[in-house]
């Protein structure tokens, strides 16, 4: 009885480990993207907070427009936004747009595997959202129109370590162009599985602005301001 017993846990463990396994291997990481240009990061209070001098988790090399940035479930400081070359600083997001912040419809993009071990993203896609939905947005990536509102760039291997020596990072550059609407947001995932669709969690976004299109509403305006 103890033997059968013992036969029927192993097989409850042997089907729930094939249930698990196959979630995980399909799940789509998405990679940060960020332009080379100076870009303000919208963060989502629930997941980030910002400390100023004085905190005990501040730390200069880090400061950003005055704030340090922290991962609110670490208590760490967030190293993967830091990626982008000109960060400016921080602002609480509203409407729910978390990410970089930027201005100008032609810049270079970088898609970066900031990853805690070596890696391969595999099967990477670019992702244009027009802003507004309704308006026709015209976009080329290294001078290859879009088509669909998505691209797809290859794989990026991860292997090269940070300064720190605690996280990789490897990048892929491409130039964005586009025209005839207010905005895009745009964002990458490694589609694993290739279906053409994004499986797994939240990706950090880029959210570039034409200045020659009136701002809608007040969190573009403050954008426009830090550049005026």
């Amino acid at each position: 009885m103890t033997i059968m017993r013992s036969m029927l846990a192993g097989f409850w463990v042997l089907i729930l480990g094939l249930l698990v396994v196959p979630a995980a291997v399909v799940a789509d990481p998405c990679l940060i993207v960020y332009p080379t240009v100076p870009a303000m990061y919208h963060y989502d209070a629930n997941e980030y907070y910002t400390v100023t001098l004085g905190h005990p988790l501040y730390d200069p090399m880090y400061d950003r427009g005055g704030e340090v940035l922290i991962e609110a479930n670490t208590n760490e400081i967030a190293y993967n936004i830091y990626q982008i070359p000109y960060l400016i600083g921080f602002q609480e997001s509203t409407g729910g747009k978390d990410g970089y912040f930027f201005i100008g419809p032609s810049f270079d993009l970088i898609i970066d595997g900031f990853n805690n071990a070596p890696t391969t993203y595999e099967n990477i896609i670019l992702v244009f959202e027009a802003d507004p939905s309704a308006c026709h947005l015209s976009i080329t990536v290294g001078g290859t129109p879009v088509v669909g509102g998505s691209l797809p760039i290859g794989d990026l291997e991860v292997s090269t370590p940070t300064p720190s020596g605690n996280n990789y990072t490897d990048t892929i550059t491409k130039h964005v162009q586009w025209s005839g609407c207010y905005g895009v947001r745009i964002w990458a995932f490694a589609d694993q599985n290739y279906n053409g669709a994004r499986d797994g969690g939240e990706c950090f976004t880029a959210f570039s602005h034409d200045v020659t299109v009136p701002a809608r509403n007040a969190s573009w305006g403050s954008v426009k301001s830090l550049y005026r």
